[in-house]
């Protein structure tokens, strides 16, 4: 008996103890019964029944809860659930999924598995171009924001690149970031390092704009950029803070050369950062120094020198193999331990625990289900020696029905008059070409290029500078500009050549180059462009498109200004509606692009190489190249705008023009067609191509050939690229062999979409409506007409009170105006539908300081949630029969060099014990908590209670079980990286005294005895740095373990309804 008379005693419901409150010490009597007066809120205070209530005491376990028969219902195995998903540090659950207004691709949560597993928390994505590494990179950021609190981000990328980061971000993911130089970068680090404010940016800068000198150490030495590297060299992050809770380097191969200032600038902002990415598209391939240098920004500690890194490469190739024979249908598992046996002959296997329990498991070569694929799939990655800093998706490997290129091509023939001046040009330049080199024969060649481009603009462009004249006079010069378009923007979109850089390199001037004339008087510009055979076709292709699908859209790229502007003139006259795009448009560039992808925006966008950098286009699949630039990878890039992630189209269309009177012009679309540039992607072949078809382009102007010689050339060029092109891929999947594969990670992830694991907006809103109904009923959450999921939200004083003492005390990330608003502030859960919403709406995700409040109250000042629930549930499904179902949640915690938790289910029927998968206990109980209905009297309703406990404890064994293999092999991962770790360090420690040990030797030989002292010297640091090395690597060996019990009950399922 307790006494209802006393105020502030703790008391909850028998029928639902989870509704909890405290006795304000007034009663009253109602006929025989005995009204307390209990306080549910700070609103909320209503009169119970004595009988009916009971004194909360300490907390009971769940056994003894569950002997008693003291349910409560779905609501709070609905909490719990929630609350632990908010916590933001469960490794099975993707906070960064569905967080965006982005498809769902299983390998764009590769990396964000691999970074979570990550022991440095630093990856290198290295997917192919058009995969999608910037919404890879924002899934990690979602995922550091719920998990470690994370505010401050920084993305350095190519100068060219910052628009676009700035403008995905904010259409994908609704992040608002700023475009930044060194100057503002420094404001805000110095300004977050004296005042802790700002508290939270998003920055974008360029890799160029704040690299710093080679004196910046120097504090004489004054700019921002010197300043801003010496700022960052002092303040070293730690794994709880830093400068940048993320950083996050695009195009990061520009960083592989340690002697620059890149390189200098990658490190300063690692170490000034909590976490790392490095966005690369480059090509692996393991013999290069450069995946050495980018895995050594990574992980200095592992990777510290490149022989090592060799030895470690060979040795964790069998290990791929035999993860490869394991997932081949069917299984080779034979062959897969023979890999096996062949590693642990390696001195970094040799003792390795896991290697040897696979082994064995594979000893009898039965067939094995995918549940044990997927188990000794992961066992296996988790031992990679180099696969938990690196990831790398190909197209060919995640994109089973990819894209298909179709080209068609217009055949042009000149009439007399173009002809005649095209073939005049072509003959003065082969002249002029002689004896020139780099840039001077660029200069030359690029005349010829404009009028294979458009004759029309090329002319007109000559005559509106003064050019034409003097060159029809025979004795003017051609100036440095060609045809009122930069040098630099030609040359580069034409053949891949910057002038400024070749000129620094040749140490040449852009020397003026004599002139020729055309001959024949002036031109008759209204007859040659009635005349214009190239645009007929063109106009004559649109048309012909247009009257099919009169909404299709196309992309027409042209390398020189001149034309475009003309093209641009000529189809809007024709009643085509175009818009244009050019390099220095800055955020103009933007709007146009907006407006194209309308449906009543225009139908053709005219656009140079240069204007299109960055941008995505992937919502058009007709291409037309009106001219065909030297350099193939510059038309790879071209139609890699349209061949992305994201392109709905089964088929993109490439269309090309054969200008048949000209032997340069079908050269080069023939040598575009045999290296297969229009049917399929061509890789990263940058160096190689640019190279080749340079000298292929010299060569073709050379005046002492023939037509058939330049013919052979060209074949010869082909040849020889397509061998190149051969050699890549064989070297690429030497890498892929070598250092990982992931096929059972993407098997993994979507399996965790068809699950559910991830925060959907109808727990966060049911969380927040279930807060509020409980502890501020004076708040009012009402939906907004005409709009789905928005909410016009208006707090009670009180919370308003309590939210902003919470804002004060931590300066969230995110700006609210629910504690102050005197009206409704409209939010929004779903953050697929951000795009969509005004800057007055507010997304409630777990970062918004209102989630962040409600969880702090529930960890802190609220009374915990009542473990033990009855639901019912109405569900069919032919794995499940209805009846009563036991189940017990448990949370699990590994800690050692890295982190891992996660929630473990299990399910059983009552009437026969009979247990469900781990998958099917996950999905039976999520479906309970979101869609369950209270169960009343649930206890009167079991019978059996004796029963219901056995089968409880038979289900927590079993749990606890998998918990006792999961904490095994956790610390033999661990052990075995340590091992790793440990094995590097004295491997390099040993041929680092051999070496210094030598040198001593010949000293001493050659009488040099001076010199042997301070060799003596570097061989007792060697042995020093070992020794710290070697009692960091002992300290991470040791490993906490931990279960929780969260929660258990039963289910009754109903078959009345079926849930699809």
């Amino acid at each position: 008996m307790w006494n209802p008379n006393l105020a502030g005693q703790h008391v909850r419901l028998r029928a639902n103890p989870g509704q909890q409150g405290v006795t304000t010490g007034k009663t009253r009597q109602s006929g025989t019964r005995l009204l307390v007066q209990v306080q549910f809120g700070p609103n909320e205070k209503s009169y119970k029944p004595y009988n009916l209530l009971e004194l909360c005491g300490e907390p009971e376990g769940i056994p003894a809860l569950l002997a008693q028969g003291r349910f409560s219902g779905a609501d709070d195995l609905r909490r719990i659930l929630t609350f632990e998903k908010l916590k933001g540090h469960l490794t099975n659950i993707f906070y960064s999924m569905e967080s965006s207004n982005t498809d769902f691709y299983p390998h764009q949560f590769k990396p964000v598995l691999k970074f979570l597993e990550s022991p440095v928390g630093r990856l290198l994505i290295a997917d192919e171009v058009g995969l999608g590494k910037t919404i890879e990179s924002m899934y990690i950021w979602k995922e550091l924001q719920a998990r470690a609190d994370a505010r401050r981000l920084l993305i350095l990328c190519p100068a060219i690149l910052r628009e676009k980061w700035r403008s995905d971000l904010l259409s994908r993911f609704n992040i608002v970031a700023e475009v930044t130089n060194a100057q503002g970068l420094l404001e805000k680090v110095r300004g977050f390092l004296e005042r802790r404010t700002p508290a939270s940016f998003v920055c974008i800068a360029s890799i160029e704009g704040l690299r710093p000198s080679p004196n910046w150490a120097d504090e004489t030495v004054t700019g921002a950029r010197a300043e801003l590297a010496r700022l960052l060299d002092g303040n070293t992050a730690t794994e709880e803070s830093g400068i940048f809770d993320l950083a996050i380097v695009d195009e990061a191969h520009y960083l592989r050369n340690q002697t620059t200032a890149n390189h200098r600038i990658g490190q300063l902002v690692r170490d000034a950062s909590r976490y790392l990415l490095l966005l690369t598209a480059t090509p692996i391939q393991i013999h290069s120094s450069n995946l050495y240098q980018l895995l050594k920004i990574i992980s200095p500690d592992d990777f510290f020198n490149e022989s090592i890194f060799q030895e470690m490469l060979e040795a964790n190739a069998p290990v791929v193999r035999a993860l490869r024979l394991i997932w081949r249908n069917p299984p080779d598992l034979l062959g897969a331990r023979r890999e096996l046996e062949s590693a642990l002959r390696s001195d970094y296997f040799t003792n390795n625990p896991t290697l040897q329990q696979v082994s064995k498991e594979l000893a009898t070569p039965e067939r094995i289900d995918n549940e044990a694929r997927v188990r000794l799939g992961y066992k296996l990655e988790t031992s990679s020696l180099v696969g938990q800093y690196i990831t790398r998706s190909r197209k060919r490997d995640v994109l089973p029905n990819r894209v298909e290129r179709a080209s068609q091509t217009l055949v042009v023939a000149f009439s007399p008059l173009e002809k005649q001046i095209y073939d005049r040009v072509t003959h003065q330049i082969r002249q002029q070409t002689r004896g020139r080199q780099g840039i001077s024969l660029f200069r030359a060649i690029a005349r010829q290029r404009q009028m294979a481009s458009c004759m029309v603009a090329a002319l007109q462009s000559w005559s509106q500078q003064g050019i034409l004249d003097n060159l029809l006079n025979n004795g003017g010069d051609l100036p440095q500009n060609l045809g009122g378009t930069r040098d630099d923007d030609l040359l580069w979109e034409d053949f891949g050549v910057s002038a400024q850089l070749s000129s620094d390199s040749e140490g040449q001037t852009n020397e003026d180059i004599p002139d020729w004339s055309l001959g024949g008087g002036e031109v008759d510009y209204a007859q040659l462009e009635k005349q214009d055979s190239k645009y007929k076709q063109l106009v004559k292709f649109l048309r012909q498109e247009l009257k099919k699908t009169p909404t299709e859209k196309f992309v027409l790229f042209a390398y020189f200004r001149g034309t475009l502007h003309y093209l641009q003139r000529r189809l809007t006259a024709d009643k085509i509606r175009t818009c244009l795009i050019v390099g220095d448009m800055g955020d103009r560039k933007w709007e146009v692009l907006e407006q194209f992808k309308q449906a009543g925006g225009a139908s053709v966008l005219l656009s140079s190489e240069v204007g299109s950098e960055g941008i995505d286009l992937q919502f058009c699949r007709f291409l037309i190249n009106y001219d065909l630039p030297w350099n193939p990878m510059r038309v790879e890039q071209r139609i890699g705008r349209l061949d992305r992630l994201g392109q709905k189209a089964a088929r993109i269309s490439i269309v090309n023009f054969s200008l048949v009177d000209t032997v340069e012009e079908r050269i080069l679309a023939r040598l575009h067609e045999r290296i297969n540039v229009f049917q399929e992607s061509i890789g990263d072949l940058e160096n190689i191509l640019g190279e080749m078809t340079e000298k292929l382009l010299i060569d073709l102007f050379e005046p002492n050939l023939s037509d058939t010689e330049r013919a052979r050339r060209a074949e010869e060029t082909a040849l020889a690229i397509i061998k190149q092109r051969v050699e890549q891929e064989q070297l690429e999947n030497e890498a892929i062999n070598m250092l990982a594969f992931s096929e059972h990670i993407l098997g993994a992830i979507t399996q965790s979409r068809n699950q559910g694991r991830w925060l959907h907006p109808e727990e966060l809103h049911s969380f927040v409506e279930d807060y509020f109904a409980r502890y501020h009923p004076g708040t009012t959450i009402q939906p907004v007409k005409d709009k789905t999921h928005v909410f016009n939200i208006h707090l009670a004083e009180d919370a308003k009170v309590e939210l902003q003492i919470f804002l004060n005390k931590h300066h969230c990330a995110t700006p609210t105006r629910l504690s102050a608003s005197s009206s409704p502030v409209p939010c929004f859960f779903d953050p697929k539908v951000a795009d969509m919403m005004g800057k007055r709406y507010e997304l409630l995700d777990p970062t918004h300081p209102l989630i962040q409040w409600i969880r702090h109250r529930y960890e802190t000042a609220v009374p915990n949630f009542h473990a033990v629930s009855a639901a019912q549930l109405e569900y069919h499904n032919d794995r499940i029969t209805p009846g009563l179902y036991v189940y017990v949640i448990h949370r699990w915690s590994f800690t050692g060099l890295r982190t891992e938790n996660q929630i473990a289910y299990k399910v059983a029927r009552c009437d026969d014990g009979h247990m469900l998968s781990d998958e099917l206990s996950e999905t039976l109980i999520t479906l309970t908590a979101s869609r369950g209905k209270p169960k009343p009297n649930a206890i009167n309703l079991i019978g059996d209670m004796e029963r219901v406990l056995a089968v409880y404890r038979e289900c927590d064994e079993y749990l606890e079980e998998a918990f006792n293999r999961a904490a095994e092999d956790f610390e033999m991962e661990n052990m075995n990286r340590c091992d790793v770790q440990q094995q590097s360090a004295e491997d390099y420690a040993n041929r680092r005294r051999q070496e210094l040990q030598e040198r001593i030797e010949r000293f001493e030989s050659e009488g040099k005895l001076q010199m042997i002292p301070a060799t003596a010297g570097l061989r007792n640091k060697v042995n020093r740095e070992l020794e710290i090395k070697l009692r960091a690597i002992a300290s991470r060996r040791e490993v906490s373990l931990d279960l929780i019990h969260l929660a258990a009950g039963v289910i009754f399922v109903d078959p009345q309804f079926s849930w699809v």
